[in-house]
């Protein structure tokens, strides 16, 4: 029996949890507590998403006998039809799936430990956790798992649960075709459950972005750093380029007043008062051009 009215399929995305055991049978409090958890974080990464919509989570028929749990996302119009059909909307379910099973993703990979590196490059976050394994994940699974107390709150209880349950030894999200997408061992639900007594908060993080540099005062001591604008403002930053020596024995020249297309490395610290990251440091990581500043011709009136 399928318990999904239905209104529009591209409105919709399903996603199935498994509980892994050795048994065909499950606790009804593990059940009951573990789908609470887990909508009350589908409900949270909406509300975080802002897509203006009310989502609603059914549970189609389970399967006798059977510890594989499918559910149905659905996301229904809050503003007016006309505003049905946008590609914004027909996306919205696929979206909320995706960055649930990336945060539970993301937990398994910190496993209730704060991110030791935080690198943010256009809509890619890069992560190292305490073991130095790296991975790159979308910003808005890592803003919203740094964010969001109630969804660690919700994913710490839900691990809890389970692994309270002797019979349950694994935990898997399955998507389409039943294709595992996040796999989470009996091993690993101790430190999952921990996360809530874990410090959160990422109070640094490195940005790169892709930017115009002019040159202020420069410096070829390596020890020195340059001082550039940077849009508007002035910074001094040292220069971080292997390949800038080599541009200089071959005879380069930079000057005051010089442009430089730059890959720029920026340090930020999160500041409490004002709630957000400001500026503290940055590194020329790359020069992608050199811009000569522009010679200008001096006329000089010719006195009688």
């Amino acid at each position: 029996m399928n318990l999904l009215p239905q209104i529009n399929e591209s409105l919709t995305e399903d996603i199935k949890i498994k509980f892994d055991g050795d048994t065909h049978q499950i606790e009804a409090n593990t059940l009951i507590n573990s789908l609470l958890h887990f909508t009350n974080i589908i409900q949270e990464v909406n509300k975080e998403l802002k897509t203006d919509r009310k989502v609603e989570i059914k549970v189609n028929a389970l399967n006798e006998g059977s510890f594989l749990v499918h559910l149905v996302i659905e996301s229904n119009l809050i503003n007016s039809i006309e505003n049905l059909f946008t590609k914004e909307n027909i996306e919205i379910a696929s979206g909320l799936v995706t960055v649930v099973t990336g945060i539970y993703g993301l937990t398994k990979f910190l496993k209730g430990k704060k991110a030791k590196i935080l690198e943010v490059k256009g809509d890619t976050t890069k992560i190292e956790n305490v073991k130095g394994n790296v991975i790159y994940i979308d910003n808005r699974v890592y803003n919203i798992y740094e964010s969001n107390k109630a969804v660690r709150d919700s994913i710490s209880q839900e691990f809890k649960t389970l692994n309270n349950d002797d019979k349950v030894t694994g935990f898997e999200l399955l998507g389409k075709k039943d294709n595992p997408i996040v796999q989470i061992q009996k091993d690993e639900f101790a430190d999952i459950a921990s996360i809530e007594e874990e410090v959160i908060m990422q109070d640094e993080r490195l940005i790169t972005k892709i930017g115009m540099l002019n040159i202020v005062r420069l410096s070829f001591d390596k020890s020195m750093k340059w001082e550039f604008y940077y849009e508007g403002n002035k910074i001094s930053a040292k220069m971080g380029d292997s390949n800038f020596t080599t541009l200089i024995d071959n005879g380069e020249q930079f000057a005051k007043g010089d442009s430089l297309e730059a890959e720029i490395e920026i340090h930020q610290e999160f500041h409490k008062p004002v709630n957000t990251f400001i500026n503290k440091s940055y590194k020329v990581n790359k020069i992608i051009k050199h811009i000569p500043r522009p010679i200008q011709n001096i006329l000089f009136d010719k006195k009688d």
